[in-house]
């Protein structure tokens, strides 16, 4: 099968619209509606049992949850949980900010948008300190930087908040110098000249478009840490009120969930099969590359995975402020749970935690 059949879809991955504000405001509706109906269960759990609520479909990117889930780190933890894959009509912020489950993994700039709206999540580990988020154009159109994408159509997702914080620092106008069109299902737009420049995670759309046969020295990747408006990537939080309630089980999952990130550091091949048991429909061979890339963005600094790095939290929150993607400057001492993940460390003092072991292996689009 080949993997180009069964894309992520990034304008669907997130159901945030690019006016934020509106539909913020209707997520922030349905979660109180759904607080008022069936309340948020903060006794939920008492038997062991929780449920985690993925940002996007089964692939791995979430390998750590299901790795810690085949490899019995749950049980052994005393947690029966459920792993609820995302998808088009599933908001992994929306659900753990109701009540309807417990934890969630989706990336971090996210939750900062659903906190600013009115949910209460809180922060667990920190799995990719900086998204895997870029840009991508043909090096022969020669798009260095921002300066020189007025007059592009450029392919964006309601999340490629980075993008709008770059157009801003540069007096590019969103509205008026570039045209920003929704990007589809996969990178057709791209491959068939609909766009100049689309969005792509580094593990996962800039292969769709290797795969395609375009080689990677005719492309240029533009990574927003250069121009310092990246966000936090990929993360665990969980609903406030249950980790205020039940502090030990939220570091237990944290634990548990970090110790199969460190086991997928070192153990790739098996990982993959353990998201593909899970029910993933992609192909497996493009599933170690991506297995592949998202050890290196995990592992690609020396801190210790899951750190809480307030630096880049307070980074992240400025970027999303200065575009007016959110409103309120969030409370950094609220949302960051750096309790519960030194906690989840202190069960982990037989793991090395850090990338000293980590070696990328080259990766050969299949």
């Amino acid at each position: 099968m080949s993997f180009l059949s069964t894309p992520r879809t990034g304008a669907s991955r997130r159901p945030w619209s690019s006016t934020l504000r509106f539909a913020g405001a209707a997520v922030a509706a349905v979660a109180a509606i759904s607080l008022t109906a069936c309340g948020s269960d903060n006794s939920a759990g008492n038997d062991g049992k929780v449920e985690v609520v993925l940002g996007w479909v089964v692939q791995p990117e979430f390998a750590s949850v299901f790795a810690a889930e085949a490899l019995g780190y749950y049980d052994e933890a005393g947690l029966d949980v459920t792993i609820k894959p995302g998808g088009p009509e599933v908001n992994a912020e929306q659900l753990v900010g109701a009540g309807s489950a417990q934890f969630g993994v989706d990336n971090g700039s996210n939750v900062f948008l659903s906190n600013d709206v009115g949910t209460d999540l809180v922060t667990l580990a920190q799995l990719e300190q900086e998204t895997s988020l870029r840009l991508v154009s043909r090096a022969a159109d020669n798009l260095q930087g921002p300066e020189t994408w007025k007059g592009k159509k450029i392919g964006v997702w309601s999340s490629a908040n980075s993008l709008y914080a770059s157009l801003a620092k540069h007096n590019v106008e969103k509205d008026t110098d570039v045209t920003l069109v929704e990007q589809g299902f996969d990178m057709s737009q791209f491959l068939n000249g609909e766009i100049d420049m689309a969005s792509a995670y580094g593990y996962n759309e800039v292969g769709q478009i290797l795969q395609a046969g375009v080689p990677l020295s005719d492309l240029t990747i533009y990574d927003y840490s250069e121009d310092g408006t990246a966000t936090i990537g990929l993360q665990l939080f969980g609903n406030g009120d249950f980790v205020e309630s039940n502090p030990e089980k939220a570091a237990d999952f944290t634990a548990a969930t970090i110790k199969g990130q460190v086991y997928c550091r070192d153990n790739p091949e098996e990982c993959v099969q353990f998201v593909a048991d899970a029910g993933a429909t992609i192909d497996k061979n493009f599933m170690l590359w991506q297995m592949n890339e998202v050890n290196k963005s995990v592992w690609s600094t020396d801190v210790p995975v899951g750190t809480l790095d307030r630096a880049l939290y307070q980074q992240t929150a400025d970027v999303l402020a200065d575009t007016g993607v959110i409103e309120n400057a969030p409370d950094l001492d609220a949302v960051m749970g750096t309790e519960i993940y030194n906690s989840a460390v202190e069960k982990l003092t037989d793991l090395d935690l850090t990338n000293k072991t980590f070696t990328p292996k080259e990766n050969p689009i299949p």
